[in-house]
């Protein structure tokens, strides 16, 4: 029996990201084959594993393998930031190396957004790795990256599901995208953000940092990135028209939250159990159609490239 093949833009929302693993695998399961991985932000982050081969237990293992304690450190060469990603970087070194984006078994690209031009750059060529950290750059957060002329940060603040992306990537099938917020007119109140508890040290100076006026002014902007992220997704749903829109349930959670990992995993793989009607119809319904990309494919511009 054919499968049949979809391509997924895979939205942001940090942490909360870890819903994506389950989505896919429980897509995966369900007889589906995944023609094209389109990823901002977190999205970028955990598709990107099964862009490249990893199996589902594989990604499970990786998790495990994550030193908390130095999650949030910073490295001696990181760009200017309020908080690192050593624990993340160092995972991502480990499993993709030097390879390219060009040798994975999955099309794969990623957004984000160069501040010095305002232009959103589709990294679609280049290190696995240099695209990740600069898709999850949240803009004076984590470290931004430099790549040849261009300062990249986050996609999500250009782009917070690359449904446009993804058209580019594979059109010839039907998109679903992964949102990790809920639709405006049904969100609840936000829960208020807290530092992140898996941060490498006491709670008492957690708790002092959080109480000075930089570990509020973070609180305040991160919190406001949420609020942006729920009326972004749903303006730029509306703009795109993805045949299927999949919202796992992620309310418990925010950016840097110390979430939990199989809860969100099976929230994933529930929200595409609970769909799979809606899935059908939406691939039934699925026509091809043009396009234009929002933003521009760094293998078009003058860099160097695989």
């Amino acid at each position: 029996m054919t499968k049949q093949k979809i391509t997924l833009a895979l939205g942001g929302g940090g942490l909360k990201g870890y819903a994506h693993i389950g989505v896919i695998t429980a897509l995966e399961d369900n007889g589906y084959e995944i023609a094209g991985i389109a990823g901002t932000s977190a999205g970028g982050l955990f598709g990107s594993f099964s862009a490249f081969g990893y199996t589902f237990n594989e990604t499970l293992s990786f998790i495990d393998e994550l030193d908390k304690s130095k999650l949030f450190q910073r490295m001696h060469n990181d760009t200017p930031s309020l908080i690192g990603l050593k624990g993340l970087y160092e995972i991502l070194q480990d499993k993709f190396g030097d390879h390219s984006i060009s040798q994975m078994e999955i099309p794969f690209a990623t957004t984000a957004v160069d501040i010095n031009t305002n232009q959103e750059i589709y990294l679609n060529c280049g290190k696995i790795t240099d695209a990740i950290k600069a898709t999850i750059a949240i803009p004076g957060v984590f470290p931004y990256v430099k790549l040849g002329s261009f300062t990249l940060v986050d996609g999500g603040v250009y782009d917070p599901i690359p449904v446009n992306l993804a058209r580019c990537i594979a059109g010839e099938y039907p998109i679903i995208a992964v949102c990790l917020t809920p639709q405006k007119e049904t969100s609840k109140e936000l829960i208020k953000l807290q530092l992140p508890s898996i941060t490498p040290i006491s709670s008492t100076v957690v708790d002092y940092f959080a109480n000075l006026r930089l570990g509020k002014a973070l609180e305040v902007f991160l919190n406001s990135m949420d609020v942006m992220q729920v009326v972004m997704a749903d303006m730029q749903i509306q703009l795109t028209t993805p045949e299927v829109v999949l919202r796992p349930d992620t309310s418990k959670y925010y950016y840097l939250d110390d979430v939990n990992p199989v809860e969100l995993i099976t929230n994933g793989q529930r929200i595409v159990e609970k769909s799979l009607e809606q899935i059908e119809a939406g691939i039934q319904s699925f026509h091809i159609s043009e396009h234009k990309p929002s933003g521009v494919f760094l293998s078009n511009l003058m860099l160097p490239t695989d």
